[in-house]
């Protein structure tokens, strides 16, 4: 990204480092909206926002994914959990 600035009748032009920023959307305290389990997925729809656990979003993702604008699914945290889980029982 660009940045100019006018010092006189000069132009200069900062150039900024763009920065990926990687935070989660969804924490533990964020619930599942049909069975209050933690939730994994975030949908922005036609009615508002609802959250889903990974099974509810999967019970009806085709479905949800027709009325959403937007979906973030953080499903992949599951994985990350199972993995961790199985290395400590060994």
């Amino acid at each position: 990204m660009q940045n100019p600035t006018t010092e006189g009748n000069e132009m200069e032009t900062t150039l900024i480092e763009d920065v990926e920023i990687t935070s989660d959307t969804m924490n533990a305290t964020d619930r599942c909206d049909s069975c209050g389990a933690q939730a994994y997925v975030w949908v922005n729809g036609i009615a508002g926002d609802l959250l889903f656990c990974g099974h509810h979003f999967a019970k009806s993702e085709d479905k949800i994914r027709a009325y959403s604008f937007e979906v973030i699914d953080e499903r992949h945290k599951l994985e990350v959990k199972r993995e961790s889980s199985a290395a400590n029982a060994d």
